[in-house]
This record gives structure tokens, sequence and C-alpha cells, in this order.
């Protein structure tokens, strides 16, 4: 018997029994289905192989509107996506009850338990969904307020009327732990006239949550918020690196290009509606605001959830060789530290991604399975942070130097713009059903130096 009930979740791990996040992943060719891309959930220190629960039937006493087929077996999440809310629901209940029942054919069957649970340490995580379009909106306050201060610029009036947003890139989205690869562009060091093609020396971070859409919107249909809901199908975090010194030059004051399409990182589990369901927040602020029917929410089902982020960095030495024109990169991390450097709240946002679906599809463009949109940077206020904190509430660099918030040193240095060896994780966690503390495994980069 390889897992035993009832299943030893520590403390800090952010996969108990009531979050049971969605994912795809392949093992070695030793393990199970070896390297193919399938889907499992993450439970404690294991993922659950969820073809192996299909086919040996876990399913066929739930009410679904279809079979569910090899549907487990494919390389993406997309198709399950399709399937409605009810079953999705009714699947990952199905699941739920199975791990917390010590008469489950999981722990009372030899050969399905062993077939069934793979170890974390053994599997390689993908990106979850194909993702069909990327749109990052704008939806905190705090953090239009604050960036825009740096400008001179108040907040935009059309801020307060709707999620303003723009269409990112999805070729440069990658799941967690892929490395940033410092990007080159345009822009004018100090003390020249003319831009120069160079290393970025502004790299920096956001703080963001993204959801994926599981329903389609048929293109010059539009939906409300309040039918938005079941149009999601799980959320994620999202880390939108960029440039602040590209951006700053290619398009004032807020027009990314170059500055944002050299990589955008996801957490590699996608969070179920349903896990968050214990951790409802107030109502979000653009409901005291002017604003058009269809982006109306109910107080009580908004899209707002407490998701405490955070934001940490090492700093480790980096090393160059060049033999045989191989250019080598050693990294070398001995003694680095994690340094908490931020930490803000979903709870803080103006607006929900309700709220967004919404406004992205008023325009009549039409959504697709895999989709996926971003909350843009999320900060909270100063009030939320402890007063002898050198942790800001601010979900990006450019937004805490433009406070002048002053960061703990990271590896002996002050933290100023990110720098090759550092390597950066977001975090977030709510409570789930049972009270305990779950979250999204994280997501994280090691910044490399720039491909010359």
């Amino acid at each position: 018997m390889g897992v035993s009930f009832p299943i030893d979740i520590a403390p800090d791990c952010p996969f108990g029994h009531h979050n049971i996040p969605f994912g795809i992943f392949s093992t070695a060719s030793d393990v199970g289905l070896g390297n193919q891309r399938r889907a499992g959930v993450a439970i404690g220190n294991f993922v659950l192989e969820l073809d192996v629960l299909a086919k040996h039937g876990f399913f066929e006493g739930t009410t679904l509107s279809r079979p569910l087929g090899d549907v487990f077996l494919s390389t993406d999440l997309n198709a399950f996506a399709t399937f409605p809310a009810a079953d999705r629901r009714a699947v990952r209940t199905t699941i739920v009850e199975n791990l917390t029942n010590g008469s489950s054919a999981l722990y009372k069957d030899d050969a399905l338990n062993t077939a069934a649970f793979v170890p974390l340490g053994k599997i390689q995580m993908h990106l979850p969904m194909t993702i069909t379009d990327y749109t990052d909106f704008f939806c905190s306050l705090v953090h239009a307020e604050n960036a825009l201060r740096l400008l001179s610029l108040p907040v935009p009036q059309a801020f307060y009327e709707y999620p303003m947003g723009y269409n990112g890139r999805i070729s440069s989205i990658a799941v967690s732990n892929t490395d940033v690869v410092r990007p080159r562009g345009f822009f004018r060091s100090p003390g020249t006239d003319h831009p120069i093609y160079q290393p970025t020396q502004q790299l920096d971070f956001e703080v963001e949550f993204g959801a994926f859409l599981a329903s389609p919107v048929e293109a010059g249909k539009n939906v409300t918020a309040r039918e938005a809901e079941d149009l999601i199908f799980g959320y994620v975090l999202l880390n939108d690196w960029s440039s602040r010194d590209i951006q700053k030059y290619e398009m004032h004051p807020f027009g990314p290009f170059h500055s944002k399409s050299f990589l955008t990182s996801i957490s590699a589990w996608v969070v179920m509606p349903e896990a968050m369901s214990n951790c409802p927040c107030r109502a979000p602020p653009s409901l005291s605001s002017q604003i058009s029917p269809t982006l109306e929410v109910d107080d009580a089902n908004h899209g707002l959830h407490d998701v405490q982020f955070s934001v940490k960095v090492s700093r480790k030495s980096v090393n160059l060789s060049l033999s045989d024109r191989t250019l080598t990169i050693e990294i070398s991390g001995k003694g680095a530290q994690d340094v908490d450097i931020v930490r803000s709240n979903l709870a803080d946002a103006f607006w929900s991604h309700y709220q967004m679906i919404a406004y992205q599809s008023s325009s009549g463009c039409g959504m697709s399975t895999g989709d996926l949109l971003g909350s843009g940077t999320l900060s909270s206020p100063p009030d939320k942070i402890q007063e002898d904190s050198k942790v800001a509430g601010n979900g990006c660099l450019a937004e805490i130097l433009a406070c002048k918030h002053i960061l703990p040193d990271v590896g002996g240095r002050p933290m100023q713009w990110l720098e090759d060896g550092d390597g950066l994780t977001i975090e977030g966690w709510f409570t789930a059903a049972d009270g305990t503390k779950a979250g999204f495994g994280g997501v994280t980069g090691l910044v490399v130096p720039a491909v010359l």
C-alpha cells in the first residue's frame, strides 16, 4: 500500500483535502503513463491520476451531462473545462469524497492505490490549458493611484466606469519555474540622445491573479457580470514580468508592447472556484460607482475572495563562461535566503473577474475556452501592512519605488530592480472549506542574463 488514510497534510502544504486543484503533468518513462501529458489533481505530496479514477468507475455514479471518456488523457484541461459547471463540480466533489473516506477503494485496493498516487517529486508540470487569448486588466485602484502619481497623472475617469485592459501575447505565457531571460529592447540610457538596443536595467514583476474561461462566448453575444460565475473554469497566480525602461520609452505612459511580451508566468495548478467558496470578502468598491448594469454583481456573489499574496526574493551569484562559442551560465545559491518584500490581497481589488468577463464580451468579440484574464497588478493600502515592517503592500517594484518604500536588503544589497540570479516566488493563500490553509503552489522564476 503506497498511500494510507488519512493522507498526511503538512500545515504549510497548499494542497489539502478541500483544495484539489487541477493540472497537467508527466512523469519519467517508468512511472505510470510516462512522458504522456495527462490531467491530475494535487493532494498533499501526491498527484492523483484522474484517468485511473475514471477507468475504475469512480465517476459512474455521478450524474453528468455526457461521458468523461478519455478527457483526462488530453494534453490540456480545455476539453474538461467545456463540461457544464455542474459536471465539473460533481467530478471535484467525487474526488473530495473519496480522498476523505477511509473505506474508499483508493485506500483499500492496493493495485489501484499504487497506480493512482504519484509523488510530487516524480512529476513535471506543464501549462494547464491551451491558451486561446490573453487579456491583462487594470483593476487595482491602489496600484493605479500609486503608479500614476509617479507620472503626475490622475486616475482616468474610465477606470471607475469599467475594468480597463489590453490584449496580451499568448506565445510568451509559460508555466512556473521557467527561467526569466533578461529581455533586450530599445531605450535611452542616461546621458544619451538616441535609443540603444540593450538589456533592460529595470526588470520588474507584477503580482496578478488570472482566471481561465471554461465556456465560450459566441461572437456578437455578451454576458453580464451576474452570469459570469459559471464561465470561469478556475484561477491561477500570474506574474506579468515587465521591463520598465523599455516600457517608458516605447509608449508613454502605459503602452506595453515589448516591455511585457518576453514572459508571463502562471502557476501550474488551477484552483476551482468551489475551493475558494469559504473565503468571501466585501463586494468590490466598483459597486459604489456609477457603472453599467451589465457590470453589476451581487453583494454576496461578486467574484472577489480573501486571497493573501506574498512575494519572496532570493539573490544568488551568476558566473558566465564562454567555451567553443557556447555560453555557460552557472548560478550559485549557497546561503541564499528568501526575503519577504511584498504582501497584498485580492480583496482590495476594485473590479472582479466577473466584471472583467462582462466587459471583455461587451464588444461582441467572442471568447473561447482557454482564454486567460489577468487582474493587473494587485496592491493593498499601506494600513494593511504593519508600520514597523519593511514589507510593502505594492504589487510591483515600480510602484514600490514610486511610493519611496524602503525594502529590506536582499543578498546583502538594497532591493531595487531584479538582478541576474534573483529567484522570485509569488504565493497565494486562502481558507478552504474545512478551515485549513490552502494555496496555489506558487509561481516562480529565476532571472538569468540576457542572450547576447
